[in-house]
């Protein structure tokens, strides 16, 4: 369900102050439950409404811990997504002849 959903721009930069808060990266914050725990409810309170009602914090939190090894590799890929879309709208304007 969660690969039908993008990690939106806001979401990136609340989960990276956090990872900064932390001194961790990514991959090292999914290795340990509380933080992994806490990067889920960051991407949970990202996806939208109706999404969150049917599919529960804990749920989530859940899978996240269970699926630690699957979960960094496909949050780390949407994440690399937003970067992209970030620098190509940044690079949307005309050029000079």
């Amino acid at each position: 369900m969660i690969k039908q959903f993008e990690i939106h721009g806001g979401v990136k930069k609340e989960l990276q102050a956090y990872l900064d808060a932390q001194n961790t990266d990514l991959k090292t914050a999914m290795d340990n439950e509380t933080l992994n725990r806490d990067v889920a409810a960051i991407i949970h309170n990202g996806l939208p409404a109706m999404v969150r009602k049917i599919y529960s914090l804990e749920k989530m939190q859940t899978f996240f811990w269970e699926k630690k090894d699957l979960m960094v590799e496909f949050v780390a890929a949407r994440l690399a997504v937003v970067d992209k879309k970030t620098k190509g709208s940044k690079n949307t304007g005309r050029k000079k002849c």
